[in-house]
């Protein structure tokens, strides 16, 4: 189990961080997770080359976060909403509050890709709220399934490679399985609340700001997610990678040749250009 850390930038970005790499691969593809409340402009416009970059607002936010990137793209992730900003070989984006004053609460997740497709052409893949399907258990527990798939509900956001994002609204008494794939990782953090998981013999009771992982070796497991009384949770799922990872800031490759090869992508513009927003 590890708990979340504090995070802030300036005045206007503050967030639990959970620091994937301490559960010591159980994670793998997942390499960032922050749960922040953002009030200002806190980001200027800054390249990534090697995953996927995801932001999901909770549906309770107060404000919708304005996403912009070199492929031209410019629209507002309102509450309730995702980006999957999948930047393969690289793109240059800016995220910041869609209105002065409105505060976005969310998520921002990293997730890595695969050798195969780190060069691949950059997309970007969203879903408005009313586009996110849900799943509801007999005993009234909500599961948004705003990516991958659960009880034949299926998210209409299908990355490259395969990958489970939900957000559960646990109520009191209730319990929820998930069924993890053979070969993949699950992340459960508790958003808010208290939570019991027990996946393959072991259990946890996390309360807000706490996250555990749960892997599936050479079969199905499943995952089992309960609250006495009543819980948020977020649940992340991916196929375990197990490849060498370089992290060099916004830059995630597999070796130091594929860090510096994105540095010089960058630099003589092969990301594309995004200029700063005028704030005056």
């Amino acid at each position: 189990m590890i708990s979340a850390e504090s995070a802030r930038l300036g005045d206007g970005f503050s967030a639990r961080r959970i620091v994937p790499e301490r559960f010591g691969g159980a994670a793998d593809p997942i390499m960032g997770f922050d749960h922040y409340r953002m009030d200002a402009v806190t980001f200027a416009p800054h390249p990534h080359a090697g995953f996927s970059a995801v932001s999901y607002l909770f549906e309770d936010s107060p404000g919708g976060l304005r996403n912009r990137d070199s492929l031209g793209h410019d629209f507002v992730i309102e509450p309730g909403g995702i980006v999957w900003t999948q930047a393969g070989s690289g793109v240059i984006h800016d995220e910041l509050p869609a209105e002065t004053g409105r505060q976005v609460h969310g998520l921002q997740i990293f997730v890595n890709l695969g050798a195969a497709n780190k060069q691949s052409a950059p997309r970007v893949l969203r879903l408005a709220a009313h586009q996110v399907p849900a799943w509801n258990s007999p005993r009234g527990s909500r599961l948004r399934v705003v990516v991958g798939q659960h009880a034949g509900i299926a998210s209409a956001l299908t990355p490259t490679e395969p990958a489970s994002l939900f957000d559960l609204g646990l109520v009191a008494g209730d319990e929820v399985v998930l069924p993890l794939a053979a070969g993949w990782n699950m992340l459960v953090y508790v958003e808010s609340g208290a939570a019991q998981v027990r996946a393959d013999g072991g259990e946890a009771s996390l309360t807000t700001g706490h996250a555990v992982a749960a892997t599936a070796h050479d079969k199905q497991a499943d995952v089992r997610i309960a609250s006495e009384d009543g819980a948020r949770v977020v649940v992340l799922a991916g196929r375990a990678l197990r490849e060498p990872v370089f992290q060099h800031g916004p830059f995630i490759m597999n070796d130091e040749l594929g860090i510096h090869a994105a540095i010089a992508r960058y630099r003589r513009g092969a990301m594309g250009v995004l200029e700063p927003l005028d704030q005056g």
